[in-house]
């Protein structure tokens, strides 16, 4: 790469729009640098990149980087978390890498989005559901068995209502834009699976509209934290994700356990080299079932070679383990006991969410859905 680029700290600089390389040190390690390097590398061929890093290693700076790179290279990032007050982090990563001028749209709309500084001020809040939905979509009335109306029902998957009763409908349809006032959209996975449609439309619509180099039609930069939770294969989420993946620019995923179950590598194919197995996605997961741990190293090795892996941990030299071994009576028996008192007190906790947890929760989801 150094080949190629040159001074990586110059090539690093240089996309994120850094007056000095000291300016750049200042906010990113060594470490971090060259992550975001292979990033801008992969970004150049519409690819992607895994930042694997052990927790606590920094992968929010790195990711802030990435949301920078998009900003001022006239992309449009979208920021995905599993929990809404990890806007606030990510805010604070921004301001760390000095980019704290952002103009995030926050489609979670509970309070717990609020963005705040380090003195707890509120720096951005959400807009409301109703602000929102009038914001995000458009309305108009059309014949309930008109051609319009019999497209869109089948796009939100519901049934079309009884025309007798009904014989004109209001369609509700998202726009396929960031409104103007905003630079960067930040969301948690549950949103694509809301019950309110529009906002997985918006997005998917976004998305798939991005043309390169347009101010209104960005390309879009996905930034996925956690992202082993995107990419689970039978949810909502997870094939959304891989049916909008390949319409984006590039994609970084951050996850210290991004391959933690085979289901989940189909997802990451959409935008590495894994995608040229050319296998489908069923095949393939069943590919990584039969070949274990020795094929997900391979499928890992082969990742880092092509410069779409990076992980760093701390050492562990220098730190002395000294492990207790329970062989001898009668402390053998005494924790065997222990051991098995919890595995029947466990045992009950599961029994009782299979029986009445369960299916308050399939209720719930089950009106949810309805509702649309």
């Amino acid at each position: 790469m150094v080949k190629r680029r040159g001074n990586i700290d110059n090539y690093v600089r240089d996309h994120l729009k850094y007056a000095t390389v000291k300016e750049l040190w200042n906010s990113l390690s060594a470490e971090q640098v060259d992550a975001v390097a292979l990033y801008l590398e992969q970004f150049d061929k519409e690819m992607g990149i895994i930042i694997a890093d052990q927790t606590g290693i920094g992968k929010g700076r790195q990711a802030a980087a990435v949301i920078r790179h998009a900003i001022v290279s006239g992309y449009l990032p979208i920021f995905f978390t599993r929990k809404p007050d990890l806007f606030t982090d990510m805010f604070r990563d921004l301001k760390s890498i000095g980019f704290d001028g952002i103009r995030p749209f926050i489609v979670n709309t509970d309070t717990n989005a609020r963005i705040k500084d380090a003195e707890g001020h509120v720096v951005f809040s959400p807009l409301n559901p109703n602000q929102q939905k009038e914001l995000l979509t458009i309305s108009r009335e059309v014949p309930t068995e008109s051609q319009e109306s019999m497209e869109y029902h089948k796009r939100i998957n519901k049934p079309l209502p009884d025309p007798e009763q009904y014989p004109t409908i209001t369609l509700t349809e998202s726009i396929d834009y960031l409104p103007e006032d905003y630079d960067s959209i930040f969301c948690t996975y549950s949103q694509v699976q809301a019950a309110q449609p529009y906002k997985k439309l918006w997005l998917s619509q976004l998305i798939a509209r991005g043309v390169e180099g347009s101010k209104k039609y960005k390309k879009v930069v996905f930034i996925l934290d956690e992202s082993h939770m995107a990419g689970s294969f039978d949810s909502i989420v997870g094939e959304w994700m891989r049916r909008i993946l390949p319409k984006t620019k590039t994609c970084c995923f951050l996850s210290a356990t991004f391959a933690k179950y085979p289901e989940v590598m189909p997802f990451y194919a959409k935008k590495t080299s894994i995608r040229e197995t050319n296998m489908s996605d069923m095949v393939f997961v069943s590919a990584m079932q039969r070949g274990g741990l020795a094929l997900q190293e391979i499928v890992a090795s082969n990742l880092a070679e092509s410069g779409q892996l990076i992980r760093r941990q701390r050492s562990n030299e220098g730190i002395h383990v000294e492990y207790k071994v329970l062989d001898k009576e009668p402390e053998r028996s005494k924790n065997r006991a222990s051991v098995d008192r919890i595995i029947r007190l466990m045992n009950q906790v599961v029994a009782f969410e299979e029986q009445f947890i369960m299916p308050i929760l399939n209720e719930v989801h089950s009106s949810a859905r309805k509702a649309g």
